[in-house]
């Protein structure tokens, strides 16, 4: 949440630093309106000349593919594919005569992409809150139970710098519920007591978070409830 409210921040910034570059002066809204919709209007031209070619070239290939090679088939594959370079190669030669700028779409796309980023921080930020705030109004709980598996999540790949190595634990109660710790690999040396224990403990945690609090030994409590 905090990641969002910056990007918040950077963006008027951002646009007070355009509002100095330009001394503070602006165009009316109808010369910035009609300025706003020739660009949306030539790049949604660009589009289907490029974008739309393509797919069209696409699909008579997969089409062309799908039947019998016959020689007809293959005159309308070669028809349509010089159609769509036609039109490729048109609409670039016309574009090199009357070119076309993009900075206030350039703009708004960067707006709608901090938009974007803002919501979506938020939104994860919201989630993860949460589990946090229901823990922090309902308090940790304690119940007996045993380890029942461990695993190591190693962060790898692009984005293992985001996260952390964690240990992913599954206890288990007395009538069969799975209860999942998430511990990081920084705090195993807390993890002690349950080794000590072995595995069968009085696990204190917060449930919806799954947040590891202490462990205190409970081997006899288990077996006593066992013979029972």
């Amino acid at each position: 949440m905090l990641f969002a409210l910056s990007f918040v921040g950077f963006a008027i910034m951002l646009v007070m630093a355009s509002q100095e570059r330009k001394g503070g002066a602006g165009a009316g809204f109808t010369a910035t309106a009609s300025r706003f919709a020739r660009e949306v209007a030539c790049f949604a031209v660009a589009c289907i000349a490029y974008a739309g070619s393509a797919f069209v070239a696409l699909g008579a290939i997969v089409a062309f593919g799908k039947g019998e090679p016959t020689p007809a088939r293959l005159f309308k594959l070669v028809a349509v594919l010089a159609v769509c370079v036609g039109v490729v190669v048109s609409y670039r030669l016309y574009r090199k005569k009357h070119p076309a700028s993009y900075d206030m779409l350039g703009g708004a796309g960067i707006a709608a992409l901090f938009v974007l980023l803002v919501i979506g921080s938020l939104a994860i930020g919201v989630i993860q809150s949460k589990d946090a705030l229901i823990d922090l109004m309902r308090g940790p709980q304690t119940e007996l139970c045993w380890l029942a598996e461990v695993e190591e999540d190693r962060a790898t790949g692009r984005y293992g710098g985001f996260s952390q190595n964690t240990l992913e634990m599954t206890f288990k109660t007395l009538d069969d519920r799975a209860i999942h710790i998430s511990v990081a690999e920084n705090d195993r040396s807390g993890l002690a007591d349950i080794v000590e224990a072995e595995g069968v403990v009085w696990l204190t945690y917060f449930p919806e978070s799954g947040v590891f609090l202490s462990a205190e030994p409970g081997m006899d409590d288990y077996l006593a409830a066992d013979e029972e």
